[in-house]
């Protein structure tokens, strides 16, 4: 079994209000920080669905939660399919639900999928390896420099990201066909890696891991399309909470963050006629109350335990 400390789980669960007998979502059970906390606070007879893309995660929360019985139902899938999921497991009630866009510590440092470019691992990077969806070695051998570049700048705001992708490009056409055929040219993360550092100029040379990072979190965001499932989640998840329910959402990314703050406060808006109808002809009303007025972020002391937190914002709305 592995364990991941779950990011503003206090503050998660401040906002969600849990109650006994009551149910309960984690749309990304990870190494299940939420999920254990909902089964406690919901006891003796409330339920949690648990979902989670990686068989690695659902595998260890059996382990996990082998005592929790029926009150833990465990869903393979990607969250973007929250309404299918929901209906296949007839979870009804649902008065609250979290989702956390990040990533465990496991699949940082233990999937050997090369999502952290820290160890020599195959540049794979889905989080559903059974999937045959295209993966990160995949990705590098067959899209252009401008389609990379555009993915680098997009999901990771680095400077350098034509040169990077020149360069992969260059490394892939110049290595013998057998290697080009078989996605061999660029094949663990220390190849991407020494692409990268040679990609930079003499006087950013010392800051290579810092475009790493950005690199490789834009490989990710692509290969496992997280953007555009977040999107297709956030209004299934709303739609299927009970009147008075609570969403919250944790992400660990500007563009992430901007999807969650824009699709709660349409939520939120009412009537959109101008300022000068004397009646509303729309018909709008507010759907949620946003009960984050900003981001809420990691403390001092969280922080000192765990400074993977630091990124990471939480917002949270409930149904009205």
């Amino acid at each position: 079994m592995y364990s991941h400390t779950p990011v503003l789980l206090k503050e998660v669960l401040e906002y969600l209000q849990p109650q006994a007998d009551s149910n309960y979502v984690d749309a990304t059970l990870g190494g299940g920080g939420y999920t254990d906390a909902l089964l406690q606070v919901s006891s003796p007879a409330g339920k949690v669905l648990a979902i989670d893309l990686d068989p690695a995660a659902l595998e260890n929360a059996k382990a996990k939660f082998q005592q929790s019985g029926d009150r833990l139902v465990l869903a393979h899938g990607n969250f973007r399919d929250f309404d299918k999921i929901i209906t296949h497991h007839e979870f009804a009630n649902i008065d609250g639900i979290v989702a956390d866009i990040g990533l465990s510590s496991y699949q940082l440092d233990g999937s050997e999928r090369g999502i952290s470019f820290q160890n020599k691992e195959l540049l794979d990077m889905r989080f559903d390896t059974s999937s045959n969806q295209p993966d990160a070695r995949f990705l590098l051998h067959h899209r252009t420099a401008e389609e990379l570049a555009k993915i680098f700048t997009d999901y990771g705001e680095e400077k350098y990201s034509y040169k990077i992708a020149q360069n992969i490009v260059r490394v892939v056409e110049e290595a013998p066909s057998e290697g080009r055929n078989s996605n061999e040219a660029v094949k663990y993360t220390t190849d991407l890696v020494k692409i990268i550092q040679d990609s930079l100029p003499k006087p950013e040379k010392h800051r290579w891991a810092d475009s790493a990072r950005r690199i490789f979190q834009a490989l990710r965001i692509e290969v496992n399309g997280e953007l555009a499932n977040l999107e297709a989640f956030l209004p299934k998840a709303f739609n299927l909470l009970d009147p008075g329910g609570r969403l919250a959402i944790v992400s660990f990314h500007s563009l992430e963050d901007r999807i969650v703050k824009n699709y709660f406060k349409e939520l939120a808006t009412g009537c959109i006629c101008p300022p000068g109808f004397p009646i509303c002809k729309c018909g709008r009303t507010p759907q949620a109350k946003i009960l984050t007025k900003k981001a809420v972020t990691a403390g001092d002391a969280e922080l000192e335990n765990n400074s993977r937190a630091k990124p990471a914002k939480l917002r949270v709305i409930q149904k009205l």
